[in-house]
């Protein structure tokens, strides 16, 4: 340890590696791996009666949501984020149920509004541990909020890999 070693700003932790996205217009990849659920069977009632639109949840194998669309971040919080994808799909996702109430502890948002992301790239890493330590649940949902301009088809129940395609649009 040098003389002036207190001066140094700690080092901002890795960044996580982009995942290899199934992206196209018209499709919603998954932000993280895991075991898919359709909305309607989630703990979440906002989310379950797709008061918010529809779309899938996902209980997370991981740490690192992925942008399930390639565009601009239209509203970047540590729990969430809001995108408008290239193709018009306003696609929201949400980091747990409730984990608003925990004031970003054990959740950082990767990006800000205004930025432009492709497909796979990380946009939120979340503790599943201090998620649970809070009492929440780690369900990642995945909404298109302007899902009425669009028929919605979410994959079936089962496994997903972060980046393959679960929800097709069709205007």
């Amino acid at each position: 340890m040098g003389l002036f070693d207190f001066l140094k700003k700690p080092a901002a932790p890795a960044k996580p590696e982009p995942v290899s996205a199934a992206y196209a217009a018209g499709v919603v990849c998954a932000p993280v791996s895991g075991d898919a659920i359709q909305l309607s069977e989630s703990a979440d009632p906002v989310f379950a009666s797709e008061a918010m639109g529809k779309g899938i949840a996902i209980n997370p194998s991981g740490e690192v949501a992925y942008a399930p669309v390639s565009g601009t971040v239209s509203a970047a919080m540590a729990h969430a984020v809001g995108m408008v994808a290239d193709d018009g799909a306003e696609v929201l996702v949400h980091v747990g149920i409730d984990t608003v109430e925990m004031n970003g502890n054990g959740l950082t948002c990767l990006v800000s509004q205004g930025d432009h992301v492709e497909a796979g790239q990380p946009i939120v890493s979340f503790s599943k541990s201090k998620i649970a330590a809070a009492g929440k649940s780690d369900t990642v949902f995945t909404v298109i909020t302007n899902s009425d301009d669009y028929t919605v088809e979410p994959v079936a129940n089962g496994p997903v890999s972060a980046g393959s395609v679960v929800v097709k649009l069709t205007k």
